[in-house]
């Protein structure tokens, strides 16, 4: 809370924060007839993690299936599993009638554009030195738009169709029909999978490779929902493969819940070297906090139970020799029933663990009476 700390004694006012006072006013003995006890909380080097299990995966930006946009005979299968390519490799290549026929369809076009073109200059010098009507330009004129919109429709089926800038320029000056479909890599990365062989004939659309780029990958980690509020964007995640410790750093926490299994998928992504991690592997993580605390305090361990939130803040009930201080403090990680805090707490305090709802009620209580 951003305001003045204050204790509310015998004779002292409440100043509300947030409506709410920071202190209770109430004796020990009060306490005690409430049930309250009080505990300090407990030094710790290791905040504990949660323990997990994920599945290694390939952003969706990353995998890609390359297949054929024409039917036709495969002739050559470039590439095999495992193998590393470049943006634009030539993958495969296909002999297909389909694309014969786009490639005549697109010269058609572009010689009809042509003569549309050169009718439009020649008819707009004749319109400028008064031989022909504007109505004859404006025909003219319309032939053309016509004639470039039929090109540009084909040169995009030949670019869907796999054809670069530079082979479209090429057919356009030579007039020369390509006998063979170049299947290229849409982007660098690894082959993971081969579909389809030298020889086969294929369908339009048929896969012939599953390419990944393997630069960036993700943990998806099955987590039970009742740990879920514990995780925060942000945490770190360790994973162990073969004695090398792989990080990543949690991106996405899921909301559905599983109903089959009431867990929740949580996303990290892993930093650097994977150490050989690869998709669709299932690995034991833990989730851990990024914080550790404070130098001066470390990090002070407390039952789960002393913990209550208001909002989005997380706070605990101090004694004080006044009453009860209400204090805000930064939960790093909640496992096995403890709370793990990095600031808000100093060794020395003394803790409400049980009552802690009476005691909730009670602060709640007396801010409502001081904003009457």
């Amino acid at each position: 809370m951003n305001c003045t700390r204050i204790l509310i004694g015998a004779a002292a006012l409440a100043l509300a924060c947030d409506a709410f006072p920071e202190a209770i006013n109430i004796s020990p003995v009060e306490l005690e007839n409430l049930g309250v006890r009080l505990e300090a909380p407990e030094r710790v080097t290791e905040v504990p993690g949660i323990e997990a299990t994920a599945r290694v995966a390939i952003p969706p930006a990353g995998d890609a299936i390359v297949g054929t946009p024409q039917s036709g005979l495969l002739t050559g299968v470039n590439v095999s599993a495992g193998d590393s390519v470049d943006s634009g490799q030539v993958l495969a290549e296909l002999r297909s009638p389909g694309f014969i026929a786009l490639q005549r369809e697109f010269l058609d076009a572009f010689n009809t554009y042509q003569l549309a073109r050169n009718a439009f200059e020649r008819d707009r010098q004749l319109h400028d030195d008064g031989i022909i009507s504007a109505r004859r330009l404006q025909e003219t004129t319309t032939g053309q738009r016509i004639a470039e919109a039929g090109v540009n429709e084909h040169r995009q089926l030949l670019q869907i169709a796999g054809l670069s800038d530079a082979e479209i320029r090429l057919l356009e000056r030579d007039q020369r029909l390509l006998e063979t479909l170049r299947i290229r890599a849409p982007f660098s990365g690894v082959i993971v999978e081969r579909m389809a062989t030298t020889g086969q004939r294929l369908d339009a659309m048929s896969p012939i490779y599953r390419l990944a780029d393997l630069s960036e990958l993700w943990l998806e980690i099955s987590v039970p929902r009742e740990h879920v509020t514990a995780i925060s964007t942000g945490m770190r995640v360790i994973v162990t493969e073969h004695g090398s410790e792989t990080a990543a750093t949690v991106t996405t926490i899921g909301r559905a819940i599983d109903p089959a299994t009431q867990f929740v998928v949580v996303r990290a992504r892993l930093d650097g070297d994977s150490h050989g991690l690869s998709p669709g592997q299932f690995e034991a993580v833990r989730i851990v906090a990024t914080q550790a605390g404070s130098p001066e305090t470390g990090t002070l361990a407390i039952p789960a139970a002393a913990v209550t939130r208001s909002g989005d803040s997380r706070y605990v009930f101090v004694r004080t020799g006044d009453g009860i201080e209400v204090r805000e403090v930064d939960v790093v990680s909640m496992y096995a029933g403890r709370a793990y805090v990095a600031a808000g707490l100093a060794a020395d305090d003394a803790v409400a663990v049980t009552g802690v709802s009476t005691l909730k009620g009670l602060w709640f209580a007396q801010g409502d009476s001081g904003t009457q």
